[in-house]
């Protein structure tokens, strides 16, 4: 599913496209990840804010030859679009599918949809893999598709039940699962017991995100402002007492990874943040 460019963790990135009719503009962005990153997840329109489509970017990347994972929310979509999404992505050569229920408008912004949350899209992906759309019309030339997704480590360790659901993603199909922020050893070891517990087997693969941040003022608003984004006060001390915050951040990162790589319940990590794409390669670089 994954071929990693030189050994068994995998790396993988994000970039998020940019309000514009500039298609070259937001395919660059991943130009420094090119031969670098494993695959490079597109975000959807994420915090609700619209963006240039997913789709339409993720298919200039693949022709950069890098591999793409498509993010794909319920949020703004029924099942005849989601459908008509994926057709259009394995069209295209991309089979890899991050599926999320989508972040929250806030009031008074645009209606959402959610006629599937992200275990359903999973489900559906599972039926269209098998060669035919919900309605039991048959896809001509069907292809298979890697349904990922997403997990948080700190719901994991707080409720106990939410072992339930990730299994139940798990169950509807996920081949993949890409976290929230995490920059805890001692939660990701929790993660990686907890994941070895429930069956956890090769064919699941588990990537721990984190992100190389460039000052604490940054790491304190992502904390405040963005769902599921955990970074501690330790972190964000040891970017505000730094002359380096930049270099800081990316330590951070290389320190983490050298550790997770010996978690036998973590396959890799997946690196985000704001315009994360250049730095995110350098990290990894560190590590080939």
């Amino acid at each position: 599913m994954f071929s990693s460019k030189t050994t068994d963790f995998i790396f993988t990135s994000e970039t998020t496209p940019a309000v514009s009719t500039n298609l070259k503009q937001s395919v660059d962005m991943v130009l420094p990840l090119v031969g670098v990153a494993d695959a490079v997840n597109v975000t959807d329109s994420p915090n609700s804010k619209t963006r240039l489509s997913s789709l339409l970017v993720a298919a200039g990347i693949k022709e950069l030859g890098l591999d793409v994972i498509l993010q794909l929310t319920g949020r703004d979509r029924n099942r005849i679009a989601i459908e008509s999404e994926v057709l259009g992505a394995l069209s295209l050569g991309i089979n890899k599918v991050l599926c999320l229920t989508g972040d929250k408008p806030r009031e008074g912004g645009p209606q959402v949809v959610n006629e599937f949350d992200s275990a359903g899209i999973m489900g559906l992906l599972n039926v269209m893999s098998n060669g035919k759309l919900a309605d039991g019309t048959e896809i001509k030339e069907p292809l298979p598709i890697y349904p990922g997704a997403a997990d948080d480590l700190y719901f994991q360790k707080d409720n106990p039940q939410a072992i339930d659901f990730l299994k139940r993603k798990i169950s509807n199909g996920a081949r993949f699962i890409q976290t929230q922020y995490c920059f805890d050893e001692d939660i990701c070891q929790f993660y990686s017991d907890l994941l070895i517990a429930n069956g956890k087997t090769d064919d699941l693969k588990v990537l721990v995100g984190m992100g190389p941040l460039k000052s604490a003022k940054q790491a304190l608003w992502m904390r405040e402002n963005l769902w599921g984004v955990n970074i501690s006060d330790a972190i964000i001390s040891r970017l505000d007492a730094s002359k380096n915050p930049k270099k800081e951040g990316l330590m951070i990162c290389q320190e983490l990874i050298s550790k997770l790589i010996d978690l036998p319940g973590i396959d890799g990590v997946h690196l985000m943040g704001p315009s994360c794409e250049s730095d995110a390669a350098d990290i990894i670089k560190l590590f080939r």
